[in-house]
Order: C-alpha cells, then structure tokens, then sequence
C-alpha cells in the first residue's frame, strides 16, 4: 500500500472514531480551591461537538438541556431536560441528520456531585459500549464506500489501533467540568499503528468559572490526532447560563 493510501485510511479511521461521547466518567479531577455554590434556580446546559469528517467536511451537532442543581448528602443531584437541538451536517448525511435532530436524549442526567463540584456518579454506559458503538459506526462509514476485503480489514485494523489510543480519553467527562480549575491541563497518548508506524493523540481541556459561586461558565476539550503527516481536530465545548 502507498503512502498517499496509508494517509487515506488514517484520515477515515481518525474521523471515524473520534467522536466523545455525552457521558459521565472517571476522569480523576484536578485539585482547586474556592467555593462550588450553584445557583437554585434552573440554568441552560449546552454541549457542542465539531467532528472532522473523511472528505474535510465537518459534523456539528449542539445539545441544550434546562438542568437543576439540587443539594443532596453532602453535594448535589443535577437533573436535566433537553430543550434543544441542532444538528449541521453535509447532504450525505441528511438522513443521519434528520435523525438527531429528533432523537431526544437524556444526556448524562441525573448526575452526582460533592461538595466541591467533581461528578462522582451518573447513568453512564458502560465504556465498552461506548467504544463498541463507535466501532460500528466507523465500520459503517468504511462499508458505505465499496473497497476490496484486503483494504477493507486493513483500514479496520488502523480504525481499531486509533479507537484504542484514544477511546478512553475522549468518551468520559471530565469530572471537574462544573468547578473546573483556571489550569489549562493535557494528556498525550501514544498511537501504534499496523503498519508499524505511530502517531499521538492529545487531548486538552480549557476552562474558565464563575468567580462568585465557582460554577463553569464554559469549557472545551481538543483532541488532536497526529497520525503520519495528518492533523484532525475534534472540539467539544460546554456552557453554562442562567435560563
């Protein structure tokens, strides 16, 4: 295989995959200080997601959800309601589109804080569905485009290698993400692919809070791929505002 080939499955395989997932995780938090008192009344939860598609184009989707934080043993309950959504796709993808603009989601409500703000529970799949479901859905896009079975189980042997790198870093929230630290934090890992290549993903996350009750005001997770000369960045941003 060329290496204008081998750049053609990674692109596939990177877009593919990495896409978060709305979920809460284990993501351990970074220590801060300071008060973490959310205000009673209902608030606006928007979370954003801009993912690279194969082709250079983008899938923009954005989620908005009335939540509520509840005091509760020491912390608190957040509960949320979707109230709105919006889906940006190319004409391909219409259908897929269409579809997500009418699913109602759940999000990853109710969740769990302390006292400090970290999540500490919620409904979350378990991660190996997560990762299972991202797979599919890569092996979908790979089938939607004809190709023989040996480049076929090639680029699916590259789709598994970036999957595994970068799966358990982009598919949790991090668990700081309602009191977040002013720090700018980032995590490297280490891709290696089939062809005995390798390549890194790097996920950063920025945040800033409210100085008065330390609450998120916004945040965004970066995941780079850097896999043999090509460069993808997937954006995942959240806001929070009083409804």
């Amino acid at each position: 295989m060329s290496a204008a080939d081998r750049r053609t499955l990674l692109r596939l395989a990177a877009a593919a995959v990495l896409f978060p997932a709305a979920t809460a995780g284990s993501v351990p938090a970074v220590a801060q200080g300071g008060r973490f008192a959310p205000p009673a009344g209902p608030m606006l939860y928007t979370r954003r997601l801009e993912r690279p598609l194969a082709d250079g184009a983008r899938l923009v989707a954005s989620r908005s959800f009335a939540i509520r934080f509840a005091p509760v043993d020491g912390g608190y309950r957040v509960t949320g309601t979707q109230v709105g959504v919006e889906v940006t796709a190319p004409d391909r993808l219409a259908a897929f589109a269409r579809i997500e603009r009418e699913r109602e989601e759940t999000g990853p409500f109710p969740l769990l804080l302390d006292a400090a703000g970290r999540i500490v529970g919620g409904p979350a799949a378990p991660l190996s569905a997560q990762l299972d479901a991202a797979v599919r859905e890569a092996i979908a896009e790979l089938d939607a485009r004809p190709r023989d079975p040996a480049e076929r189980a090639e680029l699916l042997r590259f789709v598994d290698a970036v999957h595994q790198a970068g799966g358990r870093l982009t598919t949790e929230l991090p668990a700081d993400l309602f009191a977040p630290p002013a720090t700018l934090r980032s995590e490297r890992r280490r891709v290696t692919l089939p062809n005995g290549q390798a390549g890194e993903v790097t996920v950063t996350f920025s945040a800033s809070a409210d100085p008065a009750t330390g609450l998120m005001r916004q945040a965004m997770r970066e995941v780079l791929t850097e896999l043999e000369g090509d460069r993808r960045r997937t954006l995942e941003s959240w806001q929070l505002a009083p409804l």
